[in-house]
């Protein structure tokens, strides 16, 4: 599933693509995926609308088009926004056409955006005035967003969910998905299983640092690739020939020696070490 830093890699693209392109026409909808917007309010205010700048928050793109529309785009688990990508895939659930203003009228258009989607599970809200709605009831960006370790040390206190759990919880950190997650304890050596609220001072210390810094290796290594997640050009991130936890269940433990186990937090499937993460 697209995480924080595959996003950031795809919105880091995308906002040296479109700023001051146009919309032009939108070639194909999937009313599947649709949220606060329809087909008609799709088709009718996307054409003529400028992109002006590209943000995210967490898992969430947010492209700003001129008039105050805000265009929200969550790739789901299996979704992947492609730039002049050719042929057009099964898969392919939206399809945008944008000119640069200062391109000839008559000739084509420059740019297509393409978000295909396997299994659908990913939207696209269209709005006025603001972004999403449901991005409010996210916490800070968990990787550049305003939060420190006080912060993390009063979401945590007294909570009994396990700490896995805590982390996955967009409504305290927004970003971090179940590979993060994994990697982020492993680096900690604390365990996905501990309650929430056990953590002392500077086990909280420990997390609140090691979470942007695993996020951004994530960024720098251009995502993660173990399925379906690729760039705006169809390429493959990097950050899977380095995971420590994620998917190594019976493997040797790169830090103790210890055999990786797997278990179930929250429902996710989860890898750690029972000899260093404690």
């Amino acid at each position: 599933m697209p995480e924080l830093p595959e996003v950031e890699t795809v919105r880091r693209q995308l906002a040296v693509a479109l700023p001051g392109k146009t919309f032009t026409a939108v070639d194909r909808i999937e009313p599947a995926m649709l949220r606060d917007c329809r087909s008609e309010e799709v088709l009718g205010t996307l054409p003529g609308r400028r992109v002006e700048t590209l943000t995210r928050l967490g898992k969430f793109l947010v492209a700003m088009l001129t008039g105050d529309v805000f265009l929200t785009l969550h790739l789901g688990m299996t979704g992947q926004l492609l730039i002049d990508a050719e042929p057009t895939d099964a898969h392919t659930r939206f399809v945008f056409r944008l000119r640069d203003e200062c391109s000839d009228p008559t000739m084509p258009e420059l740019t297509t955006l393409e978000f295909r989607d396997a299994r659908k599970f990913g939207r696209l809200h269209l709005t006025t005035g603001c972004p999403a709605p449901r991005l409010g009831l996210l916490g800070p960006d968990a990787w550049k967003g305003p939060w420190d370790r006080e912060y993390l040390e009063r979401k945590l206190y007294r909570r009994t969910a396990p700490l896995k759990a805590f982390l996955l919880d967009q409504r305290h950190l927004a970003g971090i998905g179940n590979i993060y997650a994994d990697e982020i304890l492993w680096w900690t050596g604390l365990s996905p299983l501990r309650p929430s609220g056990s953590l002392s001072e500077e086990e909280v210390t420990r997390l609140a640092e090691e979470i942007p810094c695993r996020l951004g290796e994530g960024v720098r290594l251009l995502g993660c690739t173990l399925s379906d997640y690729v760039d705006t050009e169809g390429n493959s991130g990097k950050f899977q020939e380095w995971l420590q936890a994620y998917g190594r269940h019976g493997q040797v433990c790169h830090r103790c020696g210890e055999i990786m186990v797997r278990t179930r937090v929250g429902g996710r499937g989860t890898a750690y070490c029972p000899g260093c993460q404690h």
